[in-house]
């Protein structure tokens, strides 16, 4: 049987064991094979045992807290078979692994040509941060019609960048939390390439909205932004560039996600009443849209010509019989 290591999770990263004896017990007392400082662990919590046919099992010494696989508590003698195993001990977090356990693929610093890869160093992070300020500060001077002041243009701009910093540090302690390291430059440089790619959505949606003369595709376009490329995005930098916890990478996801998406969703429900068809607000694009299916069909100039006819036929008779009336 290959070497088993029991792997203990702690919040600044794991300590592996390999388990090279027939009995190796794991608790808090001193004379331990394995110490742990959790002071829900009991002194002598559990052994890893090797039965006389050559394979292991797992067994509980703890009458307190003991070994809990979920929500069950394992009593008896638990054969170590469908590695890897998970359980906890008390508080703390356990795996034994087969030393043939595959592991994650090691983070490139340097790209294979070379140079410099884009996350991890600040030279790129500068550049980035540098390309994300010119973009706000083109996209702040086009949407400013009066003379460039500090209410018109400077103070905006001193506030997107101290929110595009506050984004990054931000970014940088949940990276902390998730993969226990430090890596300033790189949420720097990916809080400044998703800014990036917000400001030529923004530039991008009023041509493609102008273009279908409506405004479903901008939002089809910034739901999309919010809904998928950003959580895979900020999934991907978590879990795969950083090795971050899979579960608290995810939930940390959705917690960042979620604001945004619900204003963007919001904001197209709002202008579609999509929750009240008869609501009485109006709006002045609306009048235009060839894809909104609550305006009623148009007609011809020809049959707006007859039924302008008509209605004037009536209201002459009407008004004839009236008088004759009178």
């Amino acid at each position: 049987m290959a070497t088993l290591i029991i792997e203990i999770q702690g919040r600044h990263g794991s300590q592996y064991h390999k388990i090279e004896k027939a009995a190796v017990r794991v608790g808090r007392a001193l004379d331990n094979d394995i110490i742990l400082s959790d002071p829900s662990v009991s002194a002598y919590h559990f052994i890893v045992r090797k039965t006389s046919a050559g394979a292991y099992e797992l067994h509980s010494l703890a009458d307190e807290n003991g070994i809990r696989r979920g929500r069950q508590k394992i009593l008896g003698p638990l054969p170590l078979t469908g590695l890897p195993l998970e359980f906890d001990a008390g508080r703390t977090h356990i795996r034994i692994l087969d030393s043939a356990q595959a592991v994650a693929p090691a983070r490139l610093i340097t790209c294979r040509n070379g140079g410099t890869c884009l996350f991890g160093h600040w030279g790129w992070a500068l550049a980035t941060c540098a390309i994300m300020l010119l973009l706000s500060a083109a996209d702040n001077y086009l949407s400013t019609h009066r003379i460039l002041t500090w209410e018109s243009f400077w103070q905006d701009q001193v506030v997107i960048t101290v929110s595009a910093l506050m984004l990054s540090l931000g970014l940088l302690v949940i990276n902390r939390i998730t993969s226990h390291r430090w890596d300033y430059p790189a949420s720097l440089s990916f809080v400044s390439l998703m800014l990036i790619g917000a400001y030529l959505l923004d530039l991008l949606i009023p041509s493609v909205d102008y273009f279908f003369t409506s405004p479903l595709p901008g939002y089809a376009i910034s739901i999309t932004w919010v809904l998928v490329v950003l959580p895979y995005a900020l999934g991907w930098f978590l879990i795969s560039l950083h090795h971050g916890n899979t579960l608290t990478s995810v939930l940390f996801t959705i917690l960042v996600v979620t604001p945004a998406a619900y204003t963007q969703v919001k904001a197209a429900v709002t202008h579609y009443d999509l929750f009240d068809d008869f609501s009485k607000k109006a709006f002045y694009s609306g009048a235009l849209y060839p894809w909104d299916k609550r305006l009623k069909p148009t007609i011809s100039i020809e049959e707006f010509a007859e039924m302008t006819a008509r209605k004037a036929s009536r209201d002459a008779a009407d008004h004839q019989k009236s008088t004759t009336q009178l």
